[in-house]
């Protein structure tokens, strides 16, 4: 069986770093496959057992200057740290809401479904622009955990184009029942990967802000995830206006 496994790296500056490390580490006899980015500068292996910190440095002792970067686990971060990664994140999410209030405000009061309707065509438009920032950095981190972009990795520069899609669509009113169910299946997929990667305790960079933020991946992601889910789901039920 083989066991995923994420490095965060340093030392590295370009391509040729990359081909570098790649090389080294799909020669070693436990390494079934190694992908090695530059952005983010890391290693994803798959392995027969389970490789610490000390043992990925000491294969990479050879080449000099590559090591792994120290980095506690998500649920070992202290609360300070914590609060600073989500920052990002957080601030984000009340600037939608204080569109959906202000919407609501000249509207005349509030409606469910026109509230949750423009918090996700938001929600996605903006979360879209910070992945196609790093297009390619976004789908190198995305294929870390999610289970379509591992399979096909032409889904993670796709992605950032069907979020771009449901938000507009969204915003739109546009087909509704189709674009909630399309987003349930989409979100329901994703939530899939990131409850496999938080359970599995992988140290892994959450890509929903793209590369631009160092988001770590946690309890929150799942929330974010199941959040978009049940919200598709609620709006099916409720009347399309």
């Amino acid at each position: 069986m083989s066991l995923p496994q994420t490095f965060p790296l340093t030392g590295m500056s370009c391509e040729s770093c990359v081909k570098k490390i790649t090389a080294r580490l799909r020669e070693h006899p436990d390494v079934s496959e190694a992908v090695v980015t530059l952005k983010p500068p890391q290693a994803r292996i798959m392995t027969r057992t389970a490789f610490s910190d000390e043992t990925m440095n000491d294969w990479l002792k050879p080449l000099g200057k590559y090591r792994v970067e120290a980095q506690a686990a998500d649920d070992k971060q202290p609360d300070k740290d914590k609060q600073s990664s989500y920052r990002p994140l957080v601030i984000l999410l009340a600037y939608l809401l204080l569109v959906v209030a202000a919407a609501s405000v000249m509207h005349g009061g509030f409606e469910l479904s026109m509230a949750m309707r423009l918090f996700m065509g938001g929600f996605f438009v903006a979360f879209s622009f910070f992945k196609m920032l790093d297009l390619r950095g976004f789908s190198d981190a995305y294929r870390g955990y999610d289970l379509v972009a591992k399979a096909v990795p032409a889904y993670g520069f796709v992605y950032p184009f069907i979020e771009l899609g449901l938000g507009l669509a969204y915003l739109a009113n546009w087909q509704p029942v189709w674009v909630n169910a399309a987003t349930a299946v989409v979100m329901g997929v994703s939530l899939l990967g990131v409850l496999k990667a938080v359970l599995s305790k992988q140290t892994i960079r959450c890509a929903c802000l793209g590369t631009v933020f160092n988001l770590p991946m946690s309890t929150v992601t799942i929330v974010e995830d199941a959040l978009m889910l049940i919200m598709a789901v609620v709006a099916l039920v409720l009347p399309h206006g």
